[in-house]
């Protein structure tokens, strides 16, 4: 039995259905069936009941997921001990807001642990924690955590949330920016797997708003695609004020404080309770952490 079958097992209960899980590790459906058939031989029991709405555990199956998972874990925890006697290895993954400090974190890292390789990956801030989890990466810069509890995570920084408008846009003009004005506009978002979005929403939910009473002009999966269509005039974005730092310098959008928000987000470095069990890993976690709390101050009250 392989483990590359239950992980995707795994994938396919929490997406809920063979094409979503497809898509989310690149592998047909008919090889994921076939994974499936082999899974159940080698429990002896049928795991899943298919529909046209998607697949249900059986109740042999939730056991058997239940050990999957078990599995999965323990193997990710092994991998990361040995990773660990072998020379180091260390992979971060960012959401958009940590773009502006990550790659200067990588450099800090190698300069006092020249022994150690380090990775940056850029991801949506939900991907980061799946990531984590699944033992894809070390750590993660995120604007938005789950309260699950193999997450260890500490604030490093704080992020608002700003309206972002072409330097030509009528609202670019103006000193202050309400909700209402902004609803005149179509809005482009990013996709749910983004941190920025879920703080949006939160956002707008503690101003007793709802982000179904814009004009939804379009959804992107990538926040470069969000920079362009703003430039471009497209629309406008409600976004990470830190995220779209560099393209504020650059003069290609304009930041603007929205009066009725309530703007403020924290910024979080994660990672799990697996990876600190490494003596290794908690020394260049906290030296992370102290130099990512200070590479963000840099962005304090810049509006």
């Amino acid at each position: 039995m392989r483990i590359e079958f239950m992980k995707n097992f795994i994938k396919i209960v929490e997406a809920g259905s063979l094409k979503k899980a497809s898509k989310e590790v690149g592998t047909s459906i008919s090889t994921l069936s076939f994974q499936i058939n082999q899974l159940e031989k080698f429990y002896g029991a049928k795991l899943l009941r298919r529909s046209s709405n998607g697949v249900v555990l059986t109740e042999e199956g939730k056991i058997a997921y239940e050990n999957m998972k078990m599995i999965v874990e323990s193997i990710v925890e092994a991998k990361r001990r040995i990773m660990e006697l072998n020379g180091s290895k260390i992979t971060i993954a960012s959401g958009m807001v940590g773009i502006n400090v990550v790659f200067n974190l990588q450099t800090l890292i190698k300069a006092n642990y020249p022994n150690t390789k380090v990775e940056v990956v850029l991801r949506g801030a939900h991907d980061c924690l799946k990531g984590l989890l699944n033992g894809d990466y070390t750590f993660a810069i995120v604007g938005d955590v789950s309260k699950d509890r193999r997450f260890v995570y500490e604030v490093v920084g704080q992020d608002r949330i700003v309206l972002i408008t072409s330097p030509n846009h009528p609202l670019a003009k103006k000193d202050t920016i309400t909700i209402d004005e902004i609803k005149e506009y179509p809005l482009i978002i990013l996709t749910d797997n983004y941190g920025i979005t879920t703080s949006v929403i939160k956002a707008l939910e503690s101003s007793g708003l709802s982000l179904n009473e814009f004009k939804i002009g379009y959804t992107v999966d990538d926040y470069f695609t969000l920079l362009n269509l703003v430039s471009k005039n497209e629309g406008v974005a409600i976004t990470s004020l830190i995220a779209s730092y560099k393209a504020c310098e650059m003069g290609l959008v304009v930041a603007k404080k929205v009066e009725d928000l309530r703007d403020v987000r924290k910024i979080y470095f994660v990672t799990t309770d697996v990876v600190m069990e490494s003596k290794r890993y908690r020394d260049v976690a906290d030296f992370i952490v102290r130099n990512a709390k200070i590479l963000f101050e840099s962005f304090d009250g810049c509006v």
